[in-house]
Order: structure tokens, then sequence, then C-alpha cells
């Protein structure tokens, strides 16, 4: 017999939801997310007893090992001496037949061991630090029940880390919260909470401690205790890019005169990653509002699956060149610039793109430098000190899908974290240290990058 375990009235509202659609439990840090997901498993097993067959997982051991002392917790809450906890095998035997598993999700290895089996809830928790989400669309494929036993995944996630971008573009921008709506023909729900949705937290001690692992990130401290995910959380760029000050309209107002305007592009190649390509103006300094040898980011070829901002399309070099072509052709532009070369071709990429007809050389790839002068460039435009800034126009769709999101590397604040949907920056880059080099504007300071 169950005891009587009290939810929160954030995790009674999200018990609510009818539960043949998918939950996404995102918000702020706090909220009772994870608590939430657990009491919907609780539900499941009681509720179709021996024929629940729930999976937990999170991506690092260390964090599942956390995961399932807490499900202990609850379980024999709720069911007392009947609950048998194999810690090796990392499941949970209830009296009523029921099986609760826990697991790891970090790649192709971890993923072996639920192959080929079924499962009747899936929970993703804190689906946002999941470095590779390919893993978890093929645990889809494990949910399987038998009739009258609706199928379901229930992830949890906060503001920030790898999949934040992807988070926000096609779930949390897809409707207001707790209304349905559609991805890849499955039904979700966003389901959010903050801290001020959970009683049993001390609010202003725990909102001390997320500012101290925020460290100076007012914005990522900002986005974990409101829960905001339009925010653009300057884990790196965010005291340095305004949409409002940097974003240009589609609509570019000025001929494009290769004298006056010096134009180039910038690549950032990938093919199982995407690959990302601008046309590169530098101003002339007597034409629009753009200090003398300012950088505009004018047009955008990205290769980016459009429902996973870190997946590309896998697009060979003739058919990136030929795209390439195109988007200069708009602008009357010589596909002339820098790109970053790759191996494993008969040839190298920079040769075979030159056989097509697109001139690129090497970029300067000292990160540390070239983010600092980017950033740079960002504060003059929107300082409006008379130096030279940088803008991006709204046709770069991927940019501004990804730049203003993208991660602090916490081992080394002054780089970004590369395993997020870094490629648009990558590109920008680029541009902009080939600008420095090729004008004279140079600020690189030395050292080990």
């Amino acid at each position: 017999m169950i005891e009587a375990i009290t939810p929160t009235p954030y995790q009674s509202t999200l018990l609510s939801v009818p539960e043949k659609w998918n939950l996404l439990l995102a918000g702020g840090r706090g909220g009772g997310k994870s608590m939430g997901a657990l009491l919907v498993v609780l539900r499941h097993v009681e509720k179709y007893g021996s024929q629940a067959r729930p999976l937990i997982v999170r991506e690092t051991h260390k964090a599942v090992t956390e995961l399932e002392e807490q499900l202990d917790g609850l379980l024999t809450a709720a069911y007392g001496k009947g609950v048998r906890h194999n810690r090796a095998e990392h499941t949970f035997r209830l009296p009523n037949g029921a099986i609760v598993e826990c697991g790891q999700l970090d790649g192709p290895n971890a993923y072996k061991k639920f192959q080929g089996r079924s499962f009747t809830l899936l929970v993703i928790d804190e689906f946002g630090l999941v470095r590779d989400r390919r893993w978890v669309d093929l645990l889809k494929s494990n949910l399987r029940a038998p009739e009258g036993i609706p199928l379901r995944e229930v992830r949890t996630a906060n503001p920030g880390g790898p999949l934040h971008a992807l988070i926000h573009q096609n779930y949390i921008a897809k409707s207001v919260a707790w209304h349905p709506y559609e991805v890849d023909g499955e039904v979700w729900v966003n389901c959010p909470s903050t801290l001020i949705d959970n009683p049993h937290l001390d609010h202003a001690d725990y909102e001390r401690r997320l500012r101290a692992a925020c460290g100076n990130d007012e914005e990522l401290f900002r986005a974990w205790v409101n829960g905001d995910w339009n925010i653009a959380r300057g884990a790196y760029f965010g005291s340095a890019l305004d949409e409002r000050v940097h974003m240009l309209p589609v609509a570019w107002p000025y001929p494009v005169d290769r004298k006056a305007w010096r134009p180039f592009i910038a690549m950032d190649w990938g093919s199982s990653a995407p690959s990302v390509t601008y046309v590169c103006l530098k101003a002339p300094g007597d034409v629009g509002p753009f200090p003398k040898d300012s950088l505009i980011l004018l047009d955008e070829l990205a290769t980016v699956d459009p429902n996973d901002p870190n997946l590309g399309l896998g697009w060979p070099p003739g058919k990136l060149a030929e795209a390439i072509h195109e988007m200069c052709g708009r602008w009357g532009v010589h596909p002339h610039g820098v790109g970053d070369d790759a191996k494993g071709l008969e040839d190298t990429l920079l040769n075979v793109l030159q056989r097509h007809g697109i001139n690129l050389q090497r970029p300067r790839k000292e990160r540390v430098a070239g983010w600092a002068a980017m950033r740079e460039r960002l504060f003059n435009a929107k300082e409006r000190n008379g130096r030279p800034g940088m803008w991006i126009t709204g046709r770069c769709r991927y940019f501004w899908q990804t730049v203003p999101f993208l991660e602090r590397d916490p081992s080394r604040p002054e780089d970004v974290m590369t395993d997020g949907p870094d490629h648009a920056a990558d590109a920008a880059r680029y541009a902009v240290m080939h600008a420095n080099v090729r004008w004279g504007t140079s600020r690189v300071a030395s050292g080990h990058y």
C-alpha cells in the first residue's frame, strides 16, 4: 500500500497532463523538475503494475548514481521493504512486479546495453547537458508496450548547456507553457518551474549558491533563477552581443561595390557537423553608420539539420561549392577569402574547392585571440566609439540561433565550449581575424593558444 506522498502544486499540475502527451520539464533550477519526473514514474508503475518498465537515464555515471539514490528514497517511501534495489544492475523490482531501471547514456557503448529491449516510459533527466542527442533519439525506438499503456517520454532541462539552442528552437519557442504542440509528429507539453515553485527550498540560500556557481555570468544566473530560455545567456558573448544593436535588417540597403566594401567569404567546414560560410564586407567609412573597416556578416550559408543545430547535412565539397557560388552570385562577390582546411579527402579541402573556383586561404586559428578580437568589435559597435565594429544581418539565421547561447569553457574561461554548436561562431571568428590582419587592425596578444 502506497504511503501518502504529497507533490508540490507544480508537480500536481504536471501530473494532471494527459499521459498520451510527452513532457518537457524545462525552467529554472531548483523548481522540483527531477522529482516531478520521478513522481510520473511512480504513478506509472503503480497504475500499470507488472507491465510497467520505466527507464531513467542521465549522461554521466555520477549523475545517474545521485538520481538513483533519490529514486530509492521515493520508492521505499511508497512500497516500504518490498522494494528490491540492485545497485550493480541499477534496477528496482517492486512488489507489484514493475521494474524500474536507471542508466548512463553518453555514447554508443552505453546505448548497447539498452539495444533491443523494451520500455514503457522513458525519462531523460538533464536533457540539456547531453553532448550528443543521437543516443536519446535511438532510445525512442525502445518504447514499446502492450495495448492500453500509453508510450511516453519525459525530459527535464535547465537553461544553458550544449543543447540550449536546440531546446529553445524545437520546444520552448513552439508554444506557451502547458499548451500542447507537435514535434516530429509527437505531442509535447512544456511544464516550466522555478525555485519559487519549490516550497522545500530555502530560496535565499539557494539563490546564493546559484550565483556562486555562475561566477560573473549574470545572464546565466537570471536564466537559472527565472527559467527564461529567451535570455541570450551571456556565457560568453552575453555582455558584448545585443540583437537590438548588432542585428541589421534582412534587406541590405547599399550596393555591394567591390572596391568600396572589399567583400570576402569566411568558411568553417563541416560534413557530419554543419558547414557555415559568410559573405563578409568591410565598411568603407563613408557609407551608412559603420566606422571605416567595420565588419558586416551580410549573408550566410549553413548546412545544418533544421532540428539539430549541431548536426550537418553531409554535403560533399562539390555541392557546397555550388551553393557558395550561388550565394556569392546574389551579391556579385568573387568567392575568395578564408576557410579551414580538412583532410580525409583525395586532396585537401581547399584544393578541391579551388578546382571549383573558390579560392580560400587557411585562417588564423588562435581561438582565444580570435574571440577577444570578435568581442572587441562587438563592444565597439555597442558603444559607438568610432572604432571598427561588427554587425550581422538577419539573413544569418544560424548565427543568431546559436552564437548568443554559446557557453564559456569552465576550465578555460577565456574560450568557448567546443562541444556546443560553435560552427557559426568559428566562421565569424575566422572573418574577424582575416579582416584584422588584412587591414592592420589586429591586437593579438602573445601567449599559448
